[in-house]
């Protein structure tokens, strides 16, 4: 008989912190640090009884995603987080996409071609780094031979700190990738609203993701306001409690769902110890499944 005591469910970190659903979570088909099997095998030692697959622009870690959610007893809602912007702007948009049909050819055309838009930014990103006299080939192969990954500037944050350019990650982007320091690259940005269509036409939910981290809200609300929202993310990991009552708030004017997440990506960056306890309850979660039911059954009347 073993001696080892199985830690009761009601000590574990999302249990404990009354969260059921993380809907916002990264992998290593975009720029998290895990694989979607490592995320669910700790979503399932959190106590979550159901997870969302975020990734940036891509689709591909879902089906492994979706495997592992089976035989761990834990519900996987496919999704994604889209960049979107507008053409001569450069401020962005995410829009996190819910319960997506993978295979959709709403979003996979559209991925496509964010996913060649995203290689040709990171590699000239790579060149521009290189003319500082970093030495950025052997990330440049990583990138040709990577094969489905989406490609991000957090990729290279993580190579300039494994050859010792930087000592941590943030200072990647204050030093080289952010907006103004000399290996910026805009990103090539879909339309809000064609963000939305796509993420609909994939069977899905459209929600405006970490509304809180927009500088400029007010111009932004004021460009996005008469899309098709269906919802918002007020439950997201870095909102202050005002900013949750102003969006939730905002929620209830537009009679839009709420969802929430951690914004994982694994060992690294702000949110290293949020995974499973940001999120929603069983209660907001059965809302938000109750408003899918509901958008699926309006659309199949039309």
């Amino acid at each position: 008989m073993s001696n080892v005591t199985q830690e009761p469910d009601c000590l574990k970190p999302s249990v404990a912190a009354g969260v059921f659903a993380d809907l916002h979570v990264h992998s290593t088909a975009s720029d998290g640090v895990y694989t979607p099997t490592e995320l669910i095998q700790q979503a399932e030692e959190l106590g979550l009884g159901a997870m969302g697959l975020t990734d940036h622009d891509t689709l591909a870690g879902i089906p492994e995603a979706r495997k592992a959610a089976s035989e761990a007893g834990i519900e996987l809602i496919a999704g994604i987080e889209l960049s979107c912007g507008w053409p001569g702007k450069d401020i962005s948009l995410h829009v996190v996409g819910l319960f997506v049909d993978e295979s959709s050819e709403s979003l996979t055309t559209l991925l496509a071609d964010q996913k060649r838009h995203r290689f040709y930014r990171a590699m000239e990103i790579l060149d521009k780094l290189q003319a500082l006299g970093l030495p950025m080939e052997q990330l440049r192969e990583r990138f040709n031979a990577a094969g489905e990954s989406v490609l991000g500037r957090p990729h290279i944050a993580r190579y300039l700190i494994e050859i010792g350019a930087i000592t941590d990650f943030q200072q990647a982007f204050d030093l080289y990738l952010k907006r103004g320091r000399p290996g910026y690259v805009q990103k090539k940005h879909v339309l809000p609203e064609d963000g939305i269509a796509a993420i609909h036409g994939a069977g899905g939910m459209a929600f405006i993701a970490h509304p809180g981290l927009i500088p400029d809200w007010q111009k932004i609300w004021d460009l996005i306001k008469d899309h098709d929202w269906d919802g918002i993310e007020a439950y997201y990991s870095e909102h202050t409690a005002e900013q949750f009552t102003f969006f939730n708030d905002l929620a209830l004017r537009n009679g839009w769902l709420l969802t929430g997440g951690s914004d994982y990506h694994g060992d690294y960056g702000k949110h290293v110890s949020r995974f499973g306890v940001f999120g929603l309850d069983r209660q907001s979660f059965s809302a938000l499944v109750a408003g899918l039911a509901a958008r699926r059954l309006k659309e199949k009347a039309a």
